[in-house]
């Protein structure tokens, strides 16, 4: 997904991939994006020892057209940043990471930053908070693993987090028409939460991913509306939920 008010520019990753277009506004105000950010990913999902979220800030108002993505933010990246005129990175590990006592031309960390400010470029890190959403990082690991039940080691404690009901299900569809009409009969279903959708590239296609949390009872008419078509039903992820104990 690439929020709207952006100019995607591709980078090849190593652990991320770029998300693709949608239909843009010409600028984007930093603090507007950073909110949507900040929604599709909720930094309280993050780990306690990480360093997440905006970084570096240009003094305001500071307006974004060019989001540029990284998986590192290095200096050679950041060059890279400078030359397409990058408003934005967004890179997956913090460039910063444990405190700056100065900003000289010392040491690497410092000079990215003298860098990014010097050219308003701003910095965000989402890192672990991308990790635990759904479809994140960590579920796009466990499905190298093939078909298995995968449980978190540590279940998260955020206040955000989708604990509502007692499965998940996640699918993926390449017709709007089609999905909205699926979409209209998954609303009309009692005990569903937590309905989300999001753009994803699928085996080089744009498709829709839908996620949602649903009670028992629920899970069974999703899945019999699913079996209806047998192409959604064979893209059907179904996740137990495993709740925290205090």
């Amino acid at each position: 997904m690439l929020l709207p008010g952006t100019q995607l520019v591709r980078r090849p990753l190593r652990c991320l991939r770029a998300w693709g277009h949608l239909p843009s506004r010409s600028l984007m105000n930093l603090g507007e994006l950073v909110s949507a950010l900040n929604d599709f990913a909720s930094l309280s999902l993050a780990e306690s020892w990480d360093n997440v979220g905006l970084l570096v800030e240009p003094s305001p108002p500071h307006t974004v057209k060019t989001l540029f993505l990284t998986n590192d933010l290095t200096e050679e990246v950041m060059e890279e940043a400078v030359h397409k005129a990058a408003d934005l990175i967004l890179s997956y590990h913090p460039p910063v990471f444990t405190p700056l006592k100065r900003v000289t031309w010392k040491t690497w960390k410092e000079r990215l930053v003298v860098r990014a400010l010097e050219h308003r470029i701003g910095i965000y890190s989402p890192h672990t908070a991308y990790d635990a959403i759904p479809h994140g990082v960590n579920n796009w690991l466990t499905k190298g693993l093939g078909a298995c039940t995968s449980v978190p080691l540590h279940p998260s404690t955020a206040p955000s987090y989708p604990a509502e009901g007692t499965h998940r299900v996640e699918f993926c569809a390449d017709n709007p028409e089609h999905l909205d009409t699926v979409m209209s009969k998954i609303k009309d279903i009692p005990e569903i939460s937590c309905l989300t959708t999001l753009l994803a590239r699928v085996e080089g296609e744009e498709q829709t991913r839908v996620s949602l949390n649903c009670s028992q009872t629920a899970l069974v008419e999703v899945v019999a509306l699913l079996s209806q078509n047998s192409l959604l039903y064979h893209k059907t992820e179904i996740v137990l939920l495993q709740k925290v104990t205090k």
